[in-house]
């Protein structure tokens, strides 16, 4: 009886211990959602994927934090023509949090290729609904390389008259 009851103790132990289920699949279909809510630029829609608190920590500026500052930003975004393609490399979740991991390429109105990239994007799941959470990116182009200063003019020199 002794060893039963430990049994069922451990066994009850390991079930309480279970990581929470994950829609993987809903959670990688997420990625559609927000590529289509782009391809037909809508911020409203676009920014509703992000969380209330969200940010979005973009290269060489301050980070644009909340839903409603995200869609002030993906509003003149999407008015500039350009498009985004993503491309996850990396999908995993876990209980409600999870990250998506990847590859991007912006290309102007006329198709040609802007900037190639990569992003990180963190996403958690507020009643049963994926949202990110965190996004970052940033390029692949080599930084430009600064023009040289130009060597200033040598100052003329001054004829020196000696006054007696």
């Amino acid at each position: 009886m002794k060893k039963l009851m430990t049994l069922v103790f451990v066994l009850l132990t390991a079930s309480c211990m279970q990581a929470p289920q994950t829609d993987l699949e809903g959670f990688k279909a997420m990625r559609d959602v927000w590529q289509s809510a782009y391809d037909a630029k809508d911020p409203t829609v676009l920014a509703a994927i992000y969380a209330e608190d969200g940010a979005l920590l973009q290269p060489n500026s301050e980070a644009i934090s909340s839903r409603a500052a995200i869609e002030a930003y993906l509003t003149e975004s999407l008015a500039s023509g350009i498009s985004i393609g993503m491309k996850d490399t990396e999908v995993y979740a876990h209980g409600d949090v999870g990250y998506m991991a990847g590859t991007y390429i912006v290309t102007d109105a006329g198709g040609a290729t802007i900037d190639p990239g990569k992003y990180v994007e963190i996403w958690r799941q507020v009643d049963g609904k994926w949202q990110i959470y965190r996004a970052i990116w940033n390029s692949s182009l080599p930084l430009a390389t600064p023009e040289p200063e130009p060597e200033p003019e040598p100052e003329d020199e001054a004829e020196v008259v000696d006054e007696v």
